[in-house]
């Protein structure tokens, strides 16, 4: 997508975000809520609630046990119905900022734009104005709070592509996120120049290590 847009030079506002200990912070009680307003079945909630009543947990560090604590939030990490609870709250939270948002997203298709992207807990956004995208960012911390969740804005990043005015100030929880060159995303380089080469050379510097 980045690359159709830098082929018609569209000047694009990529944020990358990270939520702080996504999976551990997920509070369910607000979970169970988003399931039953998607539709899922009573009785299936009713059965992941009973798998996560007493949560309980120890923690070995230097060959010794913690104390047994309990917990009343996050979804178990390993567990492989974890991933699928997690989509549902990062669905109903990205469907908000989307309603909420006006002018936000990118143009993908005739009469058709998209303003994220994310997989698990990594959230891409994307705009073609700085206002639209602060927009969306301060409507995004609202609603990952009501799943009590945050971002770690020192880990978040801005990319530039085509971008062709002074750099916007975007702000996060108060601060400014960091505008980069280049960011590693799901594992391929993507670089604000539009560029593959950055890509190409990770890959052969990793053939080369292997």
């Amino acid at each position: 997508m980045l690359e159709h847009r830098h082929t018609y030079q569209r000047p694009t506002i990529v944020v990358f975000l990270d939520i702080t200990s996504a999976f551990d912070s997920l509070d369910r009680t607000v979970l169970w809520g988003c399931l039953l307003k998607k539709g899922v079945p009573e009785k299936f909630i009713n059965i992941l609630k009973a798998l996560y009543t007493n949560t309980s947990g120890r923690v070995r560090a230097y060959n010794h046990l913690s104390p047994l604590f309990h917990s009343s939030s996050e979804v178990r990490q390993g567990c492989p119905i974890s991933p699928f609870l997690f989509n549902f709250a990062i669905d109903d939270i990205l469907e908000t900022v989307v309603m909420d948002v006006s002018n936000g997203g990118v143009d993908l298709l005739p009469e058709e734009r998209i303003l994220d992207l994310e997989y698990a807990d990594d959230i891409v956004l994307l705009c073609d104005n700085a206002q639209a995208m602060q927009s969306a960012l301060n409507q995004l911390e609202i609603s990952v709070r009501r799943y009590g969740m945050c971002f770690s804005p020192s880990k978040c990043k801005v990319l530039l592509q085509d971008w062709q005015d002074s750099n916007p100030v975007l702000t996060l929880d108060g601060e400014q996120i960091e505008v980069v060159e280049k960011f590693v995303y799901l594992g391929s380089c993507i670089s604000a120049g539009g560029g593959v080469s950055d890509e190409i050379n990770g890959r052969i510097v990793k053939a080369r290590a292997a």
